[in-house]
């Protein structure tokens, strides 16, 4: 069964293979396309009201980025959950992390870290108040600041798309306020060590973060979908 799903036409002035791109990979990381959604050419160009070239453009580096996989002979499908799709993503996403912030502690300019420092205490604010919205918005600048401050132009691209892909096979919506909050003070510790320079203390509290947020969104105590 194809699955149908809520999207805005196109406006013809923008590039229209990277505006379905983005409509799908947005779709995909906040699972309104969930896992195992039936994607086709057609389906997905008549939506759009777009011709399929753009549409295949867009499956092809959606597929490259490992969030759809191919279906039959014409078709993909959302990426499913299984435990080698789920430790092959934490694991990249861990390898390109601790590359980033070892880079940062190293490289970083002391604005950048600064900034750093910025987004971690808001994200410790927000998730004090309970802005669990407010904390993944920030969380998500948080890691981007340290790819950008890493000096590394490609590293940002490759740890948005691990953290997509890990969102959209997460088993949890909402997590507990309690392993946010733990999260936020897992920020402001890697800031500290980045304005510290201190790149092994820094690797382990990036290590130590992304473990936590792992077992937070995934409990491995329930079925694989």
């Amino acid at each position: 069964m194809v699955f149908r799903m809520a999207l805005d036409p196109v406006s013809r002035t923008e590039t229209l293979a990277d505006v379905v791109y983005t409509q799908l990979h947005d779709a995909i990381a906040n699972r309104t396309l969930p896992p195992g959604s039936r994607l086709t050419e057609a389906g997905v160009a008549q939506q759009l009201q777009v011709s399929k070239t753009p549409v295949r453009e867009a499956l092809l580096r959606l597929r490259q980025v490992g969030l759809i996989e191919p279906d039959g002979l014409r078709g993909n499908r959302v990426i499913t959950r299984s435990e080698q799709v789920l430790r092959d993503a934490y694991e990249t996403r861990q390898a390109l992390e601790a590359f980033a912030v070892k880079g940062a502690a190293e490289r970083g300019t002391d604005g950048a870290l600064a900034r750093i420092r910025d987004l971690a205490e808001r994200s410790l604010t927000a998730a004090q108040d309970g802005d669990i919205d407010g904390y993944f918005g920030l969380d998500r600048e948080f890691h981007a600041a340290i790819a950008e401050a890493s000096g590394n132009l490609r590293i940002a691209g490759l740890i948005h798309d691990a953290a997509t892909l890990m969102r959209a096979l997460r088993h949890v919506d909402v997590p507990p306020q309690a392993g946010v909050l733990a999260a936020a003070y897992q920020h402001v510790a890697i800031a500290e060590a980045l304005a510290r320079r201190d790149e092994a203390s820094a690797a382990r509290h990036m290590h130590d973060h992304l473990a936590a947020v792992e077992e937070l969104f995934n409990d491995r105590g329930q079925p694989s979908a």
